[in-house]
């Protein structure tokens, strides 16, 4: 692959990982969330491929929330640029949402 980088191991590992068989085996129920304008996770590209994978379980839970970047922070563009100016340390709506789904599962 053309975007490889020498000498790190890490980064290459993710750039060639693929999913799909892990998350079609998964057993346990699934949170899975992005920001509407996580510019690191595409949303809409790693929900929906999440979604299609994932077996069913009445449990799982799969959103997408507006105008929230990478870290779940209420932003306008969400570059990482911006992170720095937020005071916001994570949206209320999704620490709400992460309480809800965890005391579903009980």
């Amino acid at each position: 692959m053309d975007i490889l980088r020498r000498n790190d191991t890490w980064i290459n590992y993710f750039i060639c990982y693929e999913p799909r068989r892990d998350i079609s085996e998964t057993k346990c129920p699934v949170m899975a969330i992005n920001g509407s304008l996580d510019s690191q996770v595409i949303p809409a590209s790693n929900l929906h491929a999440i979604n299609k994978s994932l077996p069913k379980n009445k449990y799982n839970l799969i959103k997408e929330y507006p105008k929230l970047n990478h870290l779940f922070q209420h932003c306008i563009t969400g570059s990482t640029k911006e992170y720095i100016k937020i005071e916001e340390t994570i949206s209320t709506e999704v620490l709400q949402d992460i309480t809800n789904w965890i005391n579903a599962l009980k």
